[in-house]
């Protein structure tokens, strides 16, 4: 599982730079090139002081009788300004030094050129794909890129999932050094999940956001070093990092009520939820061919629980169309199509949100209608999605509203029975228009610096798409449809710039489930108080018995001990750790699936083994990887259990990241 690879596509379209930029070296440019901004910024203000105030007699006489009196009466205001035109100073001086001496010598003039750098990335763009496809003909335009650049397949992060290969991108380091070992780690007091992109705090100005990254990501190096660089849709940077350029943050944005999805279905029909943990559907009924109901918002806390602010909504029947009403405005959706983005606004009490949201109507009899996520409007953003904060709002002002959503793409309602798949390829579709107007809004003013830029749709039609063997359609246009955006490039981009394109990880399909929770209850490694009822999960540990615990799993790879000190409850002494991993490990490697006699672990990995760094603490004592093929289940990601061990994937989430 561990072992595949990714794409890594250079263009060098000029001879090397007298100096290379990367997260490496930057620190050592930041240095170098502080202080003689510093010292610029200082000899600039003195310059214009100069010129500003006439150094005649007169001018000196006047602003002189003038001054006196304030500073005879304030002296603190003396002394402040006294140490302010001292600070100037020195910094003019110590960048003056700096600029002329052996320090700066070692750094090329033109370290900071006006060579440019391109880095754009397509997450999942599998590399065996690219191969197949070539060899077919069908995508001319990375074969010349890799003819006139360089092709090679790279080792991906372990584990290779997003969220983990994208801040490793960003910083250059390992997981231990940035603190993302899963989509999903825990709070080992309490055991609970929590997902690796952003953190919640709730505080009296209201909610605000951290992103889950540590780590020093490029960005900030090259802008510290004073080298205009922008960042667009790359992965886990919600909230929005101040940047010396642009920056719209990418997967990890939540939406208006503060989750990564939460989509709406309205129906006729009286139907239940589409399995546990499902959205729960709003019935509605027609009198007359009109339908009264509501467009559930943002949350409020209201007696001690979270509640959803509403709007009323009406809904008028025509034909095969639907007619909605709301906000004081009417909307006509069509049958079998994407409504453009409409906007939606919520008040409670003095506070006022701002969303965008599509609509979907599948059909009028039975009436089911399907609502994306209410997501933060961009034209009015209510949360730091972009740096500066206007920069979301000047986007939409140029390219139109789009989806702000970290992953807007509707896998969920897919899985959930709830929207066809053929919805959500027309809504990839709508997605990828978006990205491609705001990668040539960004090219087209990218007249130095860094531009980096993430396509990420392309992995969510794969997830649902992926099939072994020939390349489905979907996957093969989409592919072929990155070409011609690549051609186009090839044909504007000038001489001067770098161009690299990379993906985080391949693809592969998911055929069977494994609960490793499930393995270790029954192998005698993890206890319950109480055995689970027949379409129990026991999802969050719920029924764990911790007193009997000796290991666990969460996530999509991760097992941890059950480690005295450490876990809130824990029983394993740190004398026995090492020895339980060991044993853990072994038997593990002994796991076959019933079904077939395959083993169901490639490899197996220990945290403290592969990882370094400041947040090595936190990495599970145990990375699982599956064999091809194999994936941990969704019950598993989130603390829960399953009847069997290993079981066949029946979800319509089709494919893996390897």
């Amino acid at each position: 599982m561990h072992k595949k690879i990714f794409l890594f596509a250079l263009l060098a379209l000029l001879p090397f730079a007298n100096a290379y930029i990367d997260p490496g070296t930057g620190s050592a440019i930041a240095g170098g090139i502080g202080p003689i901004i510093g010292g610029i910024i200082a000899v600039i203000a003195g310059f214009i002081a100069v010129k500003i105030i006439n150094p005649t007699k007169k001018l000196i006489s006047g602003l002189w009788s003038r001054i006196k009196p304030f500073l005879a009466s304030n002296k603190f205001a003396v002394l402040a300004i006294l140490v302010l035109l001292l600070a100037a100073g020195l910094f003019a001086v110590v960048g003056g030094m700096d600029f002329f001496g052996k320090k700066n010598a070692e750094i090329p003039g033109n370290a900071v050129s006006d060579t440019k750098v391109l880095l754009i990335g397509i997450d999942a763009f599998d590399p065996n794909v690219i191969e197949q496809l070539w060899k077919e003909g069908k995508l001319q335009n990375f074969k010349r890129l890799s003819e006139q650049g360089s092709f090679s397949k790279l080792a991906v992060t372990i584990p290779p999932e997003t969220p983990v290969s994208w801040s490793a991108a960003a910083t250059g380091m390992n997981p231990g050094s940035y603190g993302i070992f899963d989509f999903i780690n825990r709070d080992p007091k309490t055991y609970l999940p929590k997902l690796n992109l952003a953190s919640e705090k709730q505080g009296v100005l209201g909610t605000t956001y951290t992103s889950g990254r540590r780590g020093i990501p490029f960005w900030s190096t090259t802008s510290n070093a004073g080298i205009l660089t922008s960042v667009i849709r790359w992965p886990v940077t919600f909230p929005a990092e101040k940047v010396s350029g642009r920056m719209l943050s990418g997967l990890g944005v939540v939406d208006v009520k503060g989750l990564l999805s939460s989509y709406s279905f309205y129906t006729t029909e009286n139907e239940q939820n589409s399995g546990e943990g499902a959205v729960k559907p709003i019935n509605v009924e027609f009198n007359d061919g009109v339908a009264s109901t509501y467009i559930s918002g943002p949350r409020k806390m209201e007696n001690g629980k979270l509640v959803d602010v509403t709007i009323p909504m009406k809904i008028y029947l025509d034909g095969k169309n639907a007619e909605l009403e709301f906000n004081g405005e009417k909307h006509i959706v069509e049958q079998g199509k994407w409504s453009e983005l409409f906007k939606s606004k919520f008040k409670e009490g003095f506070a006022e949100v701002d969303g965008i949201f599509s609509v979907y109507l599948i059909s009028t009899n039975p009436f089911k209608m399907y609502f994306t996520t209410i997501q933060i409007d961009p034209s009015n953003p209510n949360l730091d999605i972009s740096y500066p904060k206007e920069f979301a709002q000047e986007l939409a002002d140029e390219i139109g509203l789009f989806y702000t959503l970290g992953m807007p793409e509707e896998t969920k309602g897919v899985t959930e029975n709830r929207l066809p798949p053929e919805a959500l390829l027309l809504q990839i579709n709508e997605i990828e228009k978006q990205r491609t107007k705001m990668f040539w809004t960004e090219f087209n003013r990218f007249d130095k610096g860094i531009l980096a830029f993430g396509f990420d749709a392309g992995d969510r039609l794969q997830h649902i798409f992926f099939t072994k063997g020939k390349i489905p359609k979907e996957i093969e246009d989409y592919y072929v449809e990155k070409d011609k955006l690549l051609g186009e490039l090839l044909n504007k981009i000038d001489s001067k710039t770098k161009l690299i394109i990379f993906s985080d990880h391949g693809f592969s399909t998911f055929e069977r489930a494994v609960s490793v929770n499930t393995w270790l209850l029954n192998n005698g490694y993890l206890a319950l108080k109480e055995p689970l009822d027949e379409n129990e999960t026991g999802a969050l540990f719920e029924k764990v018995d911790w007193q009997k615990t000796k290991a666990y799993s969460l996530g999509f790879s991760s097992i941890y001990i059950n480690l005295k000190g450490r876990e809130g409850q824990g029983i394993v002494e740190p004398s026995e750790k090492k020895a339980l991993i060991e044993e853990l490990i072994k038997k593990l490697k002994e796991w076959k699936d019933p079904s077939n006699g395959k083993p169901v672990m490639k490899e197996l990995y220990k945290g403290n083994e592969i990882y370094s760094g400041e947040f090595i603490h936190e990495a599970p004592d145990i990375l699982a990887g599956t064999n091809e093929g194999y994936r941990l289940g969704w019950e598993n990601a989130v603390g829960g259990f399953t009847k069997e061990e290993v079981f066949n994937n029946e979800s319509e989430w089709k494919g893996v990241d390897i």
